[in-house]
């Protein structure tokens, strides 16, 4: 990897080689621009949680989803299918030029979200020891929701498979979501009875109607050119969201300002809460993330709660994870129980960032 004088440069460029062999198109689009200073200039000014490569995709993205005609298109299967394999710098570099105010606009009042509705076959079977144990119904507090799909995560189709050639499908809505488990079987992971939701609260500073069309392009926005699958799922997920918007409150903040509102109005239903993170504390401060656990505590401290949550230890090292290596960049998928004024920490597994697979480690 070249090393880039300007500490965005050399973001752009770490990750092209994180992403490279999942997202080809992007790994070249950043390893491209981490030295063109004119394309990382749009950047300025952004929040350092937010003024990552992902904020500048996204933007582009969004704009070629309105202008499909545009000559970069050719590069994004999401908007070509047949897709284009020659190098897409220059035009990207060019496109970035001919709308850069378009695309300041947008990232001044955008910010990427949590969008794969994948993570959800990693949190159901997480989800499963607390069912077991509690007679109440389950109430989840999604932070950082988005437009809430992971708040539907029982109402998805499932397929889970194993490398023994074991496998189980639960039935439900579209998307099925796939997801390969290694490490135990496909059976012992989803053993357990089906989680009965009492409750549903999602918080996001800016929480997406996925009934509004332009809302649901930004999400569509935020993903990846070279995973199309990705994009066929969130759309079926939006569709299924939108129709039970009306089972789904929504606060509007932050997670470290009103996760123990969503918890207290998840209780008052007579619901045992769990908390979900999926990639959304990596873009917490550090001191909100230390406060946010603190206050996690306090109110496991008063009643039953459980925490889970899929974030990388080396962008949030403030997180609880026990023996876990806080250097690791890997997705590390982990609950928290509170019972009875006892805590205890399970790490579930490693797992992929959007739910394709997972690495148990606790069964």
């Amino acid at each position: 990897m070249t090393e880039h004088a300007d500490p965005l440069g050399s973001s752009f460029a770490r990750f092209a080689d994180e992403i490279g062999r999942a997202a080809p198109t992007y790994g070249a689009i950043c390893r491209g621009v981490a030295a063109v200073p004119e394309v990382l200039a749009l950047l300025d000014g952004i929040p350092t949680p937010q003024r990552r490569p992902v904020l500048l995709l996204a933007a582009v993205h969004h704009r070629l989803l309105e202008l499909p005609d545009e000559s970069l298109a050719r590069h994004y299967r999401t908007i070509t299918p047949e897709g284009e394999h020659g190098d897409p710098v220059p035009e990207f570099i060019a496109f970035c030029a001919e709308h850069a105010d378009a695309l300041r606009s947008t990232i001044a009042r955008r910010s990427t979200q949590t969008n794969d509705v994948g993570r959800a076959a990693l949190i159901y079977p997480t989800l499963l020891p607390v069912v077991a144990r509690t007679e109440k119904p389950i109430g989840l507090v999604d932070i950082g929701t988005s437009a809430g799909l992971n708040l539907h995560l029982d109402r998805f189709a499932y397929h889970y498979h194993d490398e023994d050639g074991g496998e189980v499908r639960l039935p439900g809505h579209a998307p099925e979501l796939d997801c390969l488990v290694r490490g135990t079987s496909a059976r012992a992971l989803l053993d357990g009875p089906s989680p009965r939701i009492g409750h549903r609260v999602g918080v996001d500073p800016t929480p997406i109607d996925p009934s509004d069309p332009e809302e649901a392009r930004w999400l569509l926005a935020c993903l990846w050119p070279d995973q199309v699958e990705r994009v066929d799922r969130l759309r079926a997920a939006l569709i299924l969201a939108a129709d039970y918007r009306h089972e789904v409150e929504i606060l509007t903040g932050s997670g470290v300002d009103r996760a123990s509102e969503a918890v207290r109005r998840s209780r008052a239903t007579g619901s045992c809460p769990i908390v979900l993170n999926t990639w959304s504390l990596t873009y917490f401060h550090p001191e909100e993330r230390a406060t946010y656990v603190n206050e996690l505590d306090r109110l496991g401290e008063e009643d039953d709660l459980a925490w889970v949550y899929l974030e990388a230890p080396n962008e949030t090292p403030e997180l609880p994870w026990g023996e876990v290596d806080r250097n690791i960049s890997l997705s590390v998928l982990r609950r928290i129980d509170w019972q009875s004024g006892r805590r205890t920490e399970t790490t579930v597994g490693i797992a992929h960032p959007h739910g394709r697979w997972i690495d148990v480690t606790d069964r």
